[in-house]
């Protein structure tokens, strides 16, 4: 959740694969979900909430797992 004026938004996987059309598989998604993660602002311990299903050929089973720790890295790394 983000803070914002005192509205909690939330990062959103859809919003992430929208911002980045430019992403054609599953691992340039990781990649992307990770550097969305280090652009939150300093403090703020938001989730990656799953409102959409990766459907890239290349996206593995636990693709959310996956996914969740590219983002907690990524977060890390602020």
């Amino acid at each position: 959740m983000k803070f914002s004026g005192g509205v909690v938004t939330l990062t959103y996987l859809s919003q992430v694969i929208s911002d980045n059309p430019t992403i054609d598989d599953f691992w340039s998604l990781e990649r992307c979900v990770s550097l969305a993660a280090r652009s939150e602002p300093q403090g703020q311990g938001s989730p990656l909430m799953f409102d959409v299903e990766p459907e890239f050929r290349t996206t593995p089973r636990k693709w959310d797992l996956i996914l969740t720790a590219a983002y907690e890295r990524g977060m890390r790394a602020r």
